[in-house]
């Protein structure tokens, strides 16, 4: 069940605000709490890291709006997320969300990002995990139709295996194989997806 807090009621409003397709990231964020909640053993994060998945889900796509090929859609969400006139959320708090944006998709956290850099090294840990979470749920609305939905996750070793109800018509499967590293670097498990009807 997604979490309810002051950081997710603001975060969705900027999102129905600004978000031109709010099917696909209410539908990447539900994954998302699947995915954190399934995984809970492995990451042992609380609560407070789940609302700060949740914020970043919501809003991970809100960078379209004014992206360009120089300007991405991904950090322009993490910008947008920055510049917002948040009301007693905390500055680390909302950095947090815009790191979750920025490496939803393209290249993962690194040494030579500033941003990531400057963060603590308990941060760094759970924005790994937290990011590998949200790329994979991402990956698997990948075609943007809502036509996958959670069922069960199974850990095997080395591997994740997340079953899905609906049918893939291979966009999930293509989109896990391109943003599932950063995932199976965080969590040691390769995620694999399997539709059933």
């Amino acid at each position: 069940m997604t979490p309810d807090s002051p950081l997710i009621r603001q975060a969705t409003t900027l999102m129905e605000q600004r978000e031109k397709e709010p099917q696909h990231v209410r539908h990447v964020t539900r994954w998302s709490v699947f995915l954190f909640e399934k995984l809970t053993p492995l990451h042992q994060l609380s609560r407070d890291q789940l609302e700060l998945l949740v914020a970043g889900a919501l809003l991970h796509d809100i960078g379209w709006q004014t992206a360009t090929e120089e300007r991405p859609h991904h950090k322009e969400s993490a910008r947008m997320i920055r510049e917002h006139p948040w009301k007693n959320i905390t500055r680390s708090k909302t950095e947090f969300v815009a790191l979750l944006a920025r490496y939803h998709r393209k290249s993962t956290p690194s040494p030579t990002h500033r941003r990531y850099q400057n963060l603590p090294k308990t941060q760094k840990t759970h924005l790994q995990l937290l990011a590998g979470i949200l790329r994979v749920a991402d990956a698997i609305d990948r075609s943007h139709r809502q036509s996958l939905h959670p069922a069960e996750l199974e850990l095997r070793p080395g591997v994740c295996l997340i079953q899905a109800k609906g049918q893939d018509t291979g966009e999930a499967q293509f989109g896990l194989e391109r943003k599932g590293e950063l995932f199976q670097q965080a969590f040691g498990h390769q995620p694999f997806l399997k539709p059933t009807p």
